[in-house]
Formats: C-alpha cells, structure tokens, sequence
C-alpha cells in the first residue's frame, strides 16, 4: 500500500479503500486518488499498491472530495465528512468502469521515478532508465543501487548473497547459469526491479542479503497489446569485434475472463574471456597462467502466461516457460597455458588447448488458483515443477616444453562428459485475512522435494585409445525434502506507528549418494527464522524503520557434486558433499526524509559460509578449490541514498553510497577491511522527447575468505528519443566505456608467498536498440503465484 498525508496541519483523519475494476473485480494498481476541498484544491493524495488498497492520512477532519483516477476508466468522485471522535472513514471497494474513449486517444506522458524509496524497499524502475535501453537483464542487475557480482557468478547486494527472484517467485538458477540466464533475457521485457532487504517470514528464508524480485511487464488494458523490438550490439576488442543481435515480441490480449501474454526472445552473442593468474611458491619458484577464450552463444526463452477469471473471487492461472542456451568455446592455443620458472629462468612451459561444448535447457510450469472471500481474505494456491538439464563436454590437451622447446614429459589428451538432471517438484499454500478489524494476519505452508542426478566421464587418451579414467569419474545422486510454515501478524497504529512480526519453520531431510565411491550423507535438520518489523512516521517529512530478519543459504546442488573438474593443467575445482547450510542474522534501523533522502544503519553477521577455499601444491604449483564452510562473515556499517532530486527542470539525480566494515574469521586465520560502493544516476530531460543518462558504479576490495577481492567499477552512457506519438523509442547505449569492469583478486593469507588473479570480458559494448508498441497498455499487479525456492539453487558452478 502507497500511501502520502495531505498537506493541512493539525489533521488526524485517514480515509482507506480500494480500487477494482467493474465487471471482474481485479485489483487496481497505481490508481490515483486526491484529496479536495471544496474549491477543488488539491489537499493530499495517494496511490493504490499492487492490491488495489489505499490509505490517505493526515485529512483535515470535515467535508472533502476523494477523486479516484486510472488511465482508461471514468473517473469516480465521492464526498465524505470526517467527523469529530470517528477519523477513519473506510470507503471500501471503489469500482471503476472502463472508458473506450480515453484508451482510444490515451497518450502517457506522466514521469515516474527511475529510483523509489520505500520503508521497505527500493524500487528500480527500469523501463524509465534511458541506459538500460538495449541491455539485457545481467546489465540492468549490475546498475541497481548496492548490486554487484562476484567472480564465481553470484549476485551480491552491499556484498552479501541474495536470492534473485522474477516476478514474486524464486529464479531458476544462481552463479554461472543465472548469469546465463540474466545475459539472454531483455531487458525490453523487465518493468521495474525490487531491492527487499528484509523479507518478511511469508518470504522463502533462502538469501543472507535478501531478495531482488525483478518485475516484468504485465498486460491490462482490454483487447491486444504489445511490443516488438530488436538491437544490434558491437564490442571491439582485440583487433576483432565482438557482435550480438538480440529481439523481442510480446503479444497480450486481455479480455472479460481471460488475460494471456506471450513472449519470446532470441539472442546472439559472441564474447571472450581472458584470465590471468600468479603464484609464487617460494624459493623464487614462479607458476604464471593464462587463459584466453572466444565464445559463442545462443539464446531462446519462452514464456507464456494465463490467467482465467471465473467470477470475482475465483482466479486460476497457468505459467509456462522454458529456456535454451547453447555455446561453443575454443581456446586461443597462442595464449593458453603455463610457465613454471625459478629466479626468471624458465623451467616448464605448458600449452593447453580447449574445446568446450555446453548446453542447458530448463522447463517451468506452475498452477495456480486465488480465492478472494472477500476483502481482506483471500487464500492463494501453487503447484510447481520444475526440470533443469545440463550437459558441458570438454576436450583439453596439454603440450609440456622446456626452454628450447624439447618435451619434458608426455603430453597428456584427455575428454569429459558432465550430464546433470534436476526436477524439483512444490506445493504450497498461503492465506492472508483481517482480523480484530487493525490486524492483517498471514498464514501458509510448503513442501518441496528435489532430485539430482550428475554423471561426470573423464576418459584419458593413451596411444591411439581412449580409457575410462575410474579416479576422476563420478557418479553422484541428491535428494533434499523441505517442509515449511509460517504465521505473520501485521497493525497499523493509527497514521504513525506500524509493527509486523512473523515465524517461518523449516525442515530439511537430504541424502546424498555418492555412487563412485559407495558413500552416503544423511542430515535431517530443523530451523526457526523469525523477523521483525517496526515502522514511525511523526510527520509527513520523517520515516522511520527498526528490523531484524534471520536467514539461509542452503548449499547449491553443483557445490554439493565431488567431481573434480580442471580448468588448466594446474587448475581444478570439486564440489563437496558435506557442505552445511550457512546462517545470517541482519539488523537495520532506517531514517528517511521528505521523498528523497535516506539513510541506514545496518548490522549483519553470517555463520558458515559457503566458499571456495584454495588448496597449493607449493612443489608442481597446482591448485584446487574447494566448496567448503569458511567461519564467520561480519558487516557492520551504513549506506545515503537519493533518490529523484531535481536540481533542475532538466536534470534529475539519483545516488546511493554504502560504506561497511567487514571481517572474516575462522580458526587460526581473521581478515578486516572497509568496505564501500557507490551508484550514481543523472538524467537530463531535453526538448524534443530526448533523453540522456548517465551511470556510473564503483566499489571498493572486499574480503572474500581467505582472499581480498579488488576495487572496480564502471561508466555507462545512455540516449533516447521518442517516436510516434511515444509509441517508438530508438536508442544509443554503450556500457563500461572505460573498460573498468573486471574481476580481480589476490590470495588474503600466509599459505602461500603471494597468489593473485585478473579476469575480464567484453564489457564495453556500444548497442543500438528500437522498439515498437503497439495497442494500449500499463503495468499490472502481479498475482501471488508460482513460488518455487529450491529451484534458485540449480546453479552451475564456474
């Protein structure tokens, strides 16, 4: 729920309801509703929230008009006298009906805010942020205040793990095959993206930083809509130019009963990836390696959605998706390799040369149903399953030379076959209701159940045969049972205080079966996750939030696998079964003022975390990471934002800046830093529908077990100009223009004289994008439904 206080002082009085629509008595998201005297003087307002409820506060006591407005329907004005001893008048459901004449010659102009603060939430509002145009989900995600990814692919927030949820459900997938999916959806088709540090207990536990729910576009207005776009990007790099070509259509149709949207997106893209590392072993002993590759990659994701209106209280819908990702992989055999040297004389030099092939294919289907009994209760139904299929085959050889280019040992040739199957079947159920008149009371339950099965081949060729390499094959079944439940109860204290609690229960069975080797693990589980939440407004320019929320990270299936799987001759890594959940705790208090300024203070702590720690052989230079539970992560500190300050009639600012301290530790080893990062938006409005946008992030190093990871940033340049009666937009984006944005990191403690590495891609891209919308159409409440947590944790690793 939207809420603003109208202007008057000395005024107590609150005036609620809600906006639907007449006919199929849908929710009316963002419809406005103004305060007026009886000069029509515009006193106060509000907008309604995803459900279509409202609360105006601060109204001076007396007559007034309450006029509620929505793109599309006729206008409805009621009059209401707030008496003295009885403040709160509720109008209850307001129905709206629909005006063919406006939607024929509407023309949407209003300005919505890039940023928005909320007491809970920040909201980026993508489709008004002129650099996104042309992008792709993965850059929208590394735009957002606070937001950045770490180098094993996981999107962090203020640096902490977060889950990333789309469209109020959990992703597919997290690391590497989250990146793959974010790289391949456009961003075209992506609304809004919302920062919730603080879920409540109704919210899935999984997360120790929170959640990033990214909202796509919804259908609303009656008959077909929709919109086509396509883009083209290059990448120059190397002497060599790297180039996508990406499109999307989207087609809805909205009708009496039924509301349906379709929406396809291909892509195509090349990229590189360089990686550079060194190791000093001690004694003058050297290892230094490098990795350059040249990919290729193919994208299709499908989508198809269905929401069928029995009658006004009765809702069934049916969510389809799916999505392929194909790519080709070669090394360049010039670059790629090692060279092992004492004192600068060179000992060993290895040339490796690589071919990788992977694919991966998910398929998502959910049901759902919704029950309004009537306002204020209602009782919402999900069915999930969910198939996750990926396949990497790998060739690799390795060519051994000393100084003059004479073999030091055999080369060695060999082949891997990784197939990994995930179905993940969930059921769940959520009920929400008004009680005692002030209490909003939550309820709900889930069961989910998970099966993996991995199948990892490695075959080494010797002479002209290839043999089955027993020790690093593997066979690996998991299967994970989660049983959920959990109670919230909401009270708003009249207009300034506000307090929400709730208890989330979680039990978890897992067993793991490690074929290879006839092992077994088996842990059962119990866990309690409790949140608070308290909220003061004493006047319509201060807000203020106390929170405490509890949270897991349950181990992602590839980091549970035991495969060992090299990346190099001297390079590998192995998942582990033994792996334990890891647990924060986060504690905020939040200060905001007028609608531009906040700030928050924040205190977090994390026991076990999931890492990968590196292991050395200090007498080859091999290594080996390892997924392991590290000790304990602490982050104490603050962050300012800004959000939509006109420091002109042409140009609108947006920052956020977070500074932290930060320490890991764990037995016999303890690392601290300050930790800080920054975001700034500036848009300029000019004549002619032109728009221009300028980014730019940067963060500090920050510890990361036992290694510190590296300052980085980026710049990124956005132009936009609206055609056709803003039915077109073409625009100009280039991303990362000083080529900034880079993984880098160095090992953090005294296992090893000195270990560091640097990994970049084709980051600076200059895209050209234009869209077409056709038909009428505006952002929709999205439905409760299809909420499946364990399907985030299918994940590839890197």
């Amino acid at each position: 729920m939207i809420s603003v206080g109208a202007t008057a002082a000395k005024n107590n009085g609150i005036i609620t309801g809600k906006v639907s629509e007449k006919g199929n008595g849908s929710p009316l998201s963002f419809a406005t509703i103004s305060i007026q005297d009886k000069e029509n003087k515009v006193l106060g307002g509000a907008t309604s929230g995803e459900d279509g409820k409202f609360m105006i506060d601060r109204v001076i006591l007396g007559e007034c008009k309450v006029k509620v407005s929505f793109i599309g329907f006729r206008d409805t004005t009621l009059n209401v006298n707030i008496a003295e001893g009885a403040n709160m008048v509720d109008l209850g459901e307001i129905k709206l009906s629909s005006d063919a004449i406006a939607i024929a010659s509407a023309v949407v102009t209003a300005k919505i805010p890039v940023i928005e603060q909320k007491i809970d939430k920040i909201i980026f509002n993508v489709s008004e942020a002129v650099s996104t145009q042309g992008s792709n989900g993965l850059d929208i995600l590394r735009k957002t205040p606070g937001v950045s990814v770490d180098p094993d692919g996981n999107i962090l927030l203020n640096g902490s793990a977060v889950q990333v949820w789309i469209d109020g459900r959990p992703s597919n997938m997290n690391g590497q095959q989250l990146e793959q999916l974010l790289s391949g959806t456009d961003a075209s088709t992506i609304d809004k993206i919302e920062i919730m540090a603080h879920p409540s207990s109704k919210y899935d536990a999984s997360g120790s930083g929170g959640i990033i729910n990214i909202r796509t576009k919804k259908n609303f207005m009656k008959g077909v809509n929709g919109f086509a776009r396509l883009g083209y990007s290059a990448s120059p790099y190397y002497s060599k130019n790297y180039n996508g070509l990406d499109g999307t259509i989207n087609l809805n149709y909205r009708g009496e009963k039924t509301n349906t949207s379709v929406n396809y997106s291909p892509r195509y893209n090349q990229r590189f990836n360089d990686f550079y590392s060194s190791t000093n072993l001690g004694d003058g002993l050297i290892l230094d390696g490098s990795t350059k590759s040249d990919m290729t990659q193919r994208f299709h994701n499908l989508r198809i959605t269905n929401d069928f209106f029995i009658n006004k209280k009765n809702v069934i819908g049916v969510i389809l998706s799916g999505f392929d990702r194909s790519s080709e992989e070669n090394s360049d055999d010039a670059i790629t390799g090692n060279t092992l040297s004492r004192n600068g004389n060179l000992i060993e030099k290895t040339a490796t040369s690589i071919d990788n092939n992977d694919s991966f294919r998910t398929l998502y289907a959910n049901l759902n149903y919704t029950l309004t009994v009537k306002d204020g209760q209602e009782l919402t139904l999900n069915a999930d399953y969910g198939r996750y299929s990926t396949i990497q085959k790998s060739l690799q050889e390795n060519v051994f030379t000393d100084i003059n280019g004479a073999p030091t040992k055999d080369a060695t040739l060999f082949r891997s076959n990784s197939d990994q199957l995930i179905e993940i079947y969930t059921a769940k159920a959520d009920y929400e209701q008004v009680i005692f008149k002030n209490y909003k009371f939550e309820a709900g339950v889930k069961w989910a159940t998970s099966l993996t099965n991995n199948d990892l081949q490695r075959d080494d060729k010797i002479g002209e045969t290839w043999v089955p390499n027993q020790n690093l094959s593997s066979l690996f079944g998991y299967q994970e049972n989660v049983y959920a439940s959990y109670l919230s109860l909401a009270r708003q204290f009249g207009p300034k205080w506000s307090v929400k609690a709730g208890l989330r229960a979680e039990i978890t069975d897992a067993t793991g079966d490690w074929i290879s080797s006839d092992t077994t693990t088996h842990k059962v589980y119990t866990d309690l996750f409790p949140t608070f939440f308290v909220g003061y407004t004493p006047s319509k320019d201060f807000r203020f939030g106390l929170s405490y929320t509890k949270r897991v990270n349950r181990p992602r299936f590839f980091q549970l696998n035991p495969f060992r799987i090299y990346v190099d001759a001297n390079s590998s890594v192995e998942g582990n079964p033994e792996l334990m959940p890891q647990y924060g705790h986060m504690l905020s208090l939040s200060l905001g003022y007028k609608q531009h300024y906040s700030l928050n203070l924040i205190g977090q702590m994390i026991n076990g975390v999931i890492i990968q720690n590196p292991y050395f052989n200090v007498q080859t230079g091999e290594k080996m990471l390892k997924w392991e539970n590290f000790g304990t992560q602490a982050f104490y500190g603050g962050s300012f934002s800004i959000s939509e300050l006109p420091l002109t009639k042409w140009l609108v600012l947006n920052a956020n800046a977070n500074l932290l301290g930060v320490s890991n530790t764990t037995e016999g080893f303890k690392s601290s830093s300050i930790y800080a990062n920054g975001y700034l938006n500036a848009t300029l409005l000019l004549p002619k529908s032109y728009k221009i946008e300028l980014t730019g992030s940067v963060q500090s190093g920050i510890p990361y077990g036992y290694f510190k990871v590296k300052p980085s940033g980026d710049v990124n340049l956005g132009v936009k100009k609206s055609l056709f009666d803003n039915k077109g937009t073409i625009a100009l984006n280039i991303t990362d223009i000083f080529k900034t944005r880079r993984n880098r990191a160095s090992l953090n403690s005294d296992m090893l004289d000195n270990y560091y590495f640097t990994s970049n891609y084709n980051s600076r891209q200059i895209t050209i994008s234009f869209q077409y919308r056709f038909g009428k159409g505006k952002a929709v409440k999205a439905r409760k439904v299809g909420n499946n947590e364990e399907a985030s944790r299918t994940g590839a690793g890197n």
